[in-house]
């Protein structure tokens, strides 16, 4: 918990906010440290006033980290002068150097210069890391949406207009979306950054910090008509039989040969899998702890063609040590354990041509997520079957599915009266999923090798 004279000091008989300033940036703030009277004695008083004055000097130390990282050596020029735009000589150095810019470049960048240099408008990222701090974004979203506001920070640039927040307006953005956001992306991916465009602009509304949403209500371009000869293109789906054939009894690396089939036969997604403990895998169950939404938290009974692999994999090792250990560790760049598995099965993959692209699209329409989904359609083929002990509830606790999406009385009845599924259900489902025959190689793996990174290339070592 936070102290409660965090940013406040004593001084002269009254409180006030001191805000440090990093050593890179006193060079040009011109101090080592920021403060602010708050004219107060009560402790109580000072902690209710000091936060908009913290905001404020934080958004003057974001300002100089701006303009000390700036690409463009004109909107540095014009941070670095927004620091002391008060005074009244800045005010007269803002406008002959707008008068030198509208000579070289025109009217337009003269003008984006002197708003932002005398602080008639707010930078795009001003607000960013407070906005990202309040989405509680995972650092996959966070990377997407700084992406997003990168190439719309570009796009103004290139518009000659301000990089400003003031600077978008309905007009604007549909014409980003138009010349920018929809070029060489597809629909899905171009949606999916729209929407962080738009959340961002959503959270100035609520917070004061803009007066509109130019983003609500704008839509992507109709994407054209397939052609006549155009291949029928279904998306991502599930592994056929034969293709698991294929891939379980390929000559795949000890680790791939250990993570297919527990994929295919637990459902489980591979981020669940790699991010289990030794101590996850007992008393005949996965205990999955984290995933992708909350109703992720579960049991999944171990499938009794797994038994083997899970001994094997636990013998000799601590309760806090990984199953598949041979892993590297996860560097600051990304907080996912299973990325270099995914991107090894991805190459071992296409190696035994398991791949479907028609159209010559960018993705496959297979990939390591349709063993969870060939898991899915083998329970609902077996229950058509006439398979019992099971039925579509069972499904959902198994792979960790939302079901909230049902009539609220029939989710009441089933979670708040029924209680969670029997676990001998969820047995009987996972056991009704059976591997077609051929599927796993006749040696069982007995080496491990760690994969060592090069770059951006996992190889065993």
């Amino acid at each position: 918990m936070a102290s409660q004279t965090q940013f406040l000091e004593w001084h002269g008989q009254q409180w006030r906010v001191r805000v440090k300033v990093p050593a890179k940036l006193r060079s040009v703030i011109g101090r080592g440290k920021l403060i602010v009277p708050l004219h107060t004695a009560n402790l109580k008083e000072a902690n209710e006033r000091k936060w908009a004055q913290v905001h404020r000097l934080k958004a003057i130390i974001a300002t100089a980290d701006r303009a000390v990282t700036a690409k463009d050596p004109i909107e540095a020029e014009a941070l670095l002068h927004r620091l002391s735009a008060s005074d009244e000589g800045t005010v007269y150095a803002i406008g002959l150097r707008a008068e030198q810019i509208e000579q070289a470049q025109g009217l337009a960048a003269a003008t984006a210069f002197a708003d932002l240099a005398s602080g008639r408008v707010t930078p795009l990222d001003h607000h960013q890391a407070d906005f990202v701090s309040h989405q509680a974004y995972r650092m996959k979203s966070e990377g997407d949406f700084t992406r997003a506001l990168g190439w719309l920070s570009a796009w103004l640039r290139d518009s000659h207009a301000a990089v400003a927040i003031e600077a978008v307006g309905r007009k604007e953005a549909g014409r980003f979306i138009a010349e920018s956001l929809t070029v060489g992306r597809s629909a899905k991916k171009a949606t999916s950054y729209l929407g962080f465009l738009r959340q961002y602009w959503k959270w100035m509304v609520e917070k004061g910090h803009a007066t509109e949403n130019p983003w609500a209500g704008q839509s992507l371009p109709t994407s054209p008509r397939g052609r006549r000869d155009a291949l029928r293109d279904g998306g991502k789906r599930p592994f056929t039989d034969a293709e698991v054939v294929t891939l379980l009894s390929g000559d795949a690396d000890p680790l791939l040969a250990d993570l297919m089939p527990l994929a295919a036969l637990s459902g489980m997604r591979v981020e669940e899998i790699c991010q289990l403990y030794v101590s996850d895998c007992t008393d005949g169950s996965f205990n999955v702890w984290a995933g992708k939404t909350d109703s992720a938290r579960r049991t999944v009974p171990i499938h009794s063609a797994l038994v083997a692999l899970i001994e094997r994999r636990t013998k000799g090792k601590a309760p806090g040590d990984y199953l598949f250990d041979e892993l590297p560790p996860i560097p600051k760049s990304r907080e996912t354990r299973s990325d270099p598995a995914v991107k090894r099965f991805t190459r071992y993959r296409r190696d035994v041509g398991v791949d479907e692209r028609p159209n010559d699209k960018k993705k496959s329409n297979v990939d390591f997520h349709s063993f969870r989904r060939w898991f899915i359609r083998k329970v609902r083929d077996a229950r058509l079957a006439g398979v019992q002990g099971f039925d579509e509830w069972t499904l959902t606790w198994v792979v960790g599915h939302i079901d909230s999406d049902r009539p609220e009385s029939l989710d009441l009845s089933q979670h708040g009266y029924a209680g969670a599924d029997a676990e001998k259900a969820k047995q009987a489902l996972v056991e009704a999923v059976k591997l077609p025959q051929g599927a796993l190689p006749t040696r069982q793996p007995n080496t491990k090798p760690r994969l060592r990174r090069k770059g951006n290339i996992f190889t065993a070592a």
